[in-house]
């Protein structure tokens, strides 16, 4: 004798409550706490600056004054020392991250290559990139000192000139620089080193086997393979090169003169040792505009290359044809 069971669609599938969150409410509901922080911390900010960017702001006079339409932005766009600070801002940027760049990635061949103490030399490295700028800053400043300073007292031992490295205006900026690439030159080796040993190891096996040249192998298989994870750091390694400040503010203070005085610095000293707010603001958003429209062009060939990807996989998963059977044809047969 058999006998039919009937189980309800409502109880096998554990029917939701009427009171349950939908999955993009609660998906709102998680983003909203980092919302109300960019809103508070970063938005409001941004347009309080270009409030104040388009009003005479001379903190002395005690208060923000009137309205006065686009005279700051005419200002700003005839100071002769405000494209000075870009021209010395730009020519850190190029020649640290060159170098940066240049360095990091033959460092992580190098450990790539290594067959022993991959393991201590990585975390050797990342002692400069765990220490505040300012703090390594401090300590550096010591070392370029011209009387007890070690740099020029090794140089003293050897016989060779004792610079004032940074007093003397031709090699002020160069000093700031070797700086900046000794505590960055790391980072970019530590990505580049996690790239290579992310990729495949086939291709390089059929490479092998073909009898391709090292410099073939590296022009045709690695760099090509490498490009996404290279330029990534490259744009973030320019991005806070430009906005550099604390090595310089550390180090020289914008001098001798203002050899190193970078963007960064001449707003600092524009809005907070002038109390000129109108103009500092008005540069700070010259500043975030470059920027952006930088980072958007710099950045969109990585995104449409991760966007394409992503596409592609899309068209190869396979397509999964779950047969489902109505609740209402299931039974159990005694």
């Amino acid at each position: 004798m058999s006998q039919s069971l009937s189980v309800p669609a409502s109880q096998e599938r554990g029917a939701a409550s009427p009171t349950a969150m939908s999955d993009r409410w609660f998906s709102i509901l998680l983003i909203v706490p980092a919302m109300l922080v960019i809103l508070v911390f970063a938005l409001l900010p941004l347009a309080y600056a270009l409030d104040v960017s388009f009003r005479f702001a001379d903190l002395t006079r005690g208060r923000i004054g009137d309205f006065v339409g686009l005279d700051n932005y005419r200002a700003v766009l005839h100071d002769r020392a405000f494209w000075s600070s870009v021209g010395v801002t730009l020519k850190f940027t190029l020649t640290a991250v060159t170098l940066e760049m240049v360095l990091g990635i033959a460092i992580a061949f190098l450990i790539h290559g290594a067959t022993a103490g991959k393991g201590i030399i990585r975390s050797l490295m990342i002692l400069p990139l765990a220490t505040s700028a300012a703090v390594t800053g401090l300590f550096w400043r010591y070392l370029y000192d011209t009387q007890f300073g070690l740099i020029n007292h090794f140089l003293g031992l050897v016989g060779l000139p004792e610079p004032n490295w940074l007093g003397d205006y031709t090699i002020a900026l160069w000093s700031v620089i070797l700086f900046d690439v000794w505590q960055w030159t790391p980072f970019v080796a530590l990505i580049a080193l996690a790239g290579l040993q992310a990729l495949p190891k086939e291709p390089f096996e059929a490479a092998e086997l073909d009898g391709a040249s090292t410099f073939r192998v590296l022009r045709t298989l690695t760099f090509p393979m490498l490009k996404p994870v290279l330029f990534l750091v490259l744009v973030l390694r320019t991005i806070d090169s430009v906005r550099l400040y604390d090595a310089v503010a550390v180090l020289t203070r914008g001098g001798p003169g203002t050899v190193t005085e970078t963007m960064t610095f001449y707003l600092y000293r524009t809005g907070l040792k002038l109390f000129r707010m109108d103009y500092a603001s008005t540069m700070a958003i010259f500043f975030l505009y470059a920027m952006l429209v930088a980072s958007l062009f710099a950045l969109r060939p990585l995104l449409t290359q991760f966007s394409s990807r992503a596409s592609e996989g899309v068209r190869r998963a396979p397509c999964c044809n779950v047969n489902q059977v109505s609740p209402r044809k299931r039974s159990a047969t005694a």
